[in-house]
């Protein structure tokens, strides 16, 4: 048997076991489409990028691959919240990991680097500022990571909406090691795709770009003055979890409260908020225990909640990248899911006065792309898969554009749901 073969077998057999872990511990029957092919390439030991939507399961793309290997699995990840999940996540389904979110002393270092030498597999989660600390290198002292991760990895361009200057700081891992590295985002156009290769080095990488098309999730736009009164209609007939994003900190109390007083369970979330309280919304809403979260756009990285039903925003998101993300997060399920903005002059002005004199000229062309979006009087499945450089599909139904009645169903004007 040629090398070739013998590869393509060797990887085959991986692939197996890969479906019998994700039985035997995630507890589903077999992979989503997408997740099959990320899965498989993972597994070959290549550098990667791999293109998901939100809501499409790029944890378990890399997770699962780092069990049928084995080893210490090295994941950089951009935000507390967003690790804290998978580590519990993880933890929770019997899979050794941590998260260095926190203070660690040179106790709880030494104990880790022996906590890997005895699991079979262990991942490591930590944010780009932690590279190169003293810590960390006790942590992994004797130990090479089998593989290299770089989540949310559009964080890594200047071009991309969330650019994180330390995610440069990766390429000192990639210099020291040479191990397989596989970048996963969300979100990235194709200049911030090359860009990610570039910056982190790549070499022969593959490329999985799955489609950003959602068919259960409707996108709709609202013009006028005050959301107020079609809001709370949405939010009072649809069944189901919901966010709801505004640009600032006061506007998402103000918007709680306008919510609690029309009779509904809803909560604010900030960044200006004492953890323990966000702690508490977070679950609360997780559980299902409050139904509506107003927050900024520090809530929602990393939470898997398939049930959410509506993702309005009330504050205009300062580019396509950060409200697709957001908008993301409705529909997981599968089922029916609404995706609305609502653009007001007041929400205008308030995002251009949170970015400011100091904007740059790429935020400010990416708040225009968004504009333009919100604006447009074409389909916007169109303009979204044109922005990410996907082709269309030939027809779309899950747009106020394409489908104007659909819209009527979830203001709840006709007698039938959305949600039949």
């Amino acid at each position: 048997m040629d090398r070739a073969n013998a590869t393509a077998t060797q990887t085959q057999m991986q692939y197996r076991r890969a479906q019998g872990v994700l039985r035997a511990v995630w507890g589903y029957p077999d992979f989503r489409a997408n997740q099959a092919h990320a899965v498989r390439r993972v597994l070959s030991g290549s550098d990667g990028l791999v293109l998901m939507p939100t809501g499409g399961g790029k944890s378990i793309s890399f997770q699962v691959p780092g069990l049928v290997l084995g080893g210490l699995t090295l994941v950089i990840s951009p935000l507390v919240s967003l690790m804290q999940d998978q580590v519990a996540t993880l933890a929770g389904r019997g899979v050794a990991a941590f998260a260095m979110t926190g203070s660690v002393d040179l106790r709880v270092a030494r104990f880790l680097n022996r906590r890997i030498v005895e699991a079979p597999a262990f991942f490591l989660y930590l944010a780009p500022e932690r590279i190169g600390s003293p810590l960390l290198a006790t942590i992994i002292e004797g130990h090479v990571p089998t593989r290299l991760i770089v989540d949310e990895a559009h964080c890594i361009s200047s071009w991309g909406h969330d650019f994180r200057p330390a995610y440069r700081q990766i390429h000192r891992l990639r210099h020291a090691w040479n191990v397989p590295c596989v970048a996963l985002t969300a979100t990235a156009t194709p200049r911030v795709a090359r860009d990610i290769c570039r910056v982190l080095d790549l070499q022969d990488p593959f490329r999985l770009a799955f489609s950003f098309a959602r068919d259960n999730l409707f996108f709709a736009v609202r013009h006028g003055v005050d959301p107020g009164p079609d809001l709370t209609r949405i939010l009072s007939q649809v069944e189901g979890s919901s966010i709801v994003y505004d640009a600032s900190r006061e506007g998402t109390e103000v918007w709680a409260e306008k919510l609690r007083r029309a009779g509904l369970k809803a909560a604010a979330y900030h960044a200006g908020m004492a953890a323990e309280e966000r702690a508490r919304v977070q679950d609360a809403w997780l559980r299902g225990r409050t139904r509506i979260v107003v927050a900024t756009n520090a809530f929602g990285m990393g939470i898997d909640k398939p049930d959410v039903r509506v993702v309005a925003h009330v504050g205009i998101p300062d580019s396509i990248e950060a409200w697709y993300q957001e908008a993301g997060r409705a529909g997981r399920d599968g089922r029916p899911a609404l995706s609305i903005v609502f653009d007001t002059p007041d929400a205008r002005s308030s995002r251009e006065a949170i970015m400011g004199m100091g904007a740059t000229r790429r935020q400010r062309s990416r708040f225009a792309a968004m504009l333009r979006w919100l604006e447009r009087e074409a389909c916007r499945n169109w303009g979204v898969l044109g922005y990410f450089g996907q082709a269309a599909p030939d027809e779309c139904t899950a747009c106020d554009q394409c489908r104007p009645d659909l819209l009527g169903s979830w203001l709840g004007q006709p007698a039938r749901t959305p949600m039949g």
